[in-house]
């Protein structure tokens, strides 16, 4: 016979009684706390907003044009550059057009291309890209595309006479001119 079983047999409310002890020390110890805990931390985290910047390499007019006669053309540049850390989706637009004779508009009559030329610091040089044709004053908003960040484009823009004809068909233009700015646009992508 075991040791428990004759306790059992002389006293079975003690054994229980102990046996009810040990049940509830073993529970306080699990209850008491005794557990494995762990942490991990990134601190320091930023977010900041990007940046949309251009650059325009002339400082106000870069098309001057003067003593223009019909069949002729002349051309002016600028080169827009982002500069800033996002890409961006570029436009082209005029603004405040006046023409000296609003009998007969010279912006009407005047022809304009305007060409993306790419970066011209690269070889070989892009191809051009004809970004609108039409007549001067019917230009409206022309998109450009994307300009990624440090992106750089050189604008070409031509303009040309048409000749009227023999016999001064081109006569109602003598001493006109026309102004015009050129608006350069850009929002994020």
């Amino acid at each position: 016979m075991t040791r428990l079983t004759a306790l059992w047999q002389a006293s079975p409310l003690r054994v229980v009684g102990a046996l009810f002890a040990l049940s509830l020390a073993a529970m306080m110890g699990v209850a008491s706390g005794a557990s494995f805990t762990s942490q991990s931390a990134n601190a320091g985290n930023v977010v900041a907003a990007g940046n949309l910047q251009q650059s325009n390499s002339v400082n106000g007019a870069f098309l001057t044009v003067s003593g223009l006669k019909p069949g002729a053309s002349q051309s002016g540049s600028t080169t827009i550059t982002n500069t800033g850390d996002l890409t961006g989706v570029f436009t082209l637009s005029k603004a405040n057009l006046v023409n000296s004779d609003t009998a007969n508009p010279f912006s009407s009559k005047l022809d304009l291309v305007v060409d993306d030329l790419g970066d011209p610091a690269a070889s070989p040089a892009p191809a051009p890209i004809t970004r609108y044709t039409g007549k001067l004053g019917a230009m409206g908003t022309i998109a450009l595309g994307n300009l990624a960040a440090g992106a750089v484009h050189r604008y070409r823009f031509t303009v040309t006479f048409p000749d009227g004809g023999a016999g001064g068909a081109d006569n109602a233009y003598k001493g006109d001119d026309v102004t015009v700015d050129y608006v350069w646009d850009a929002v994020n992508a």
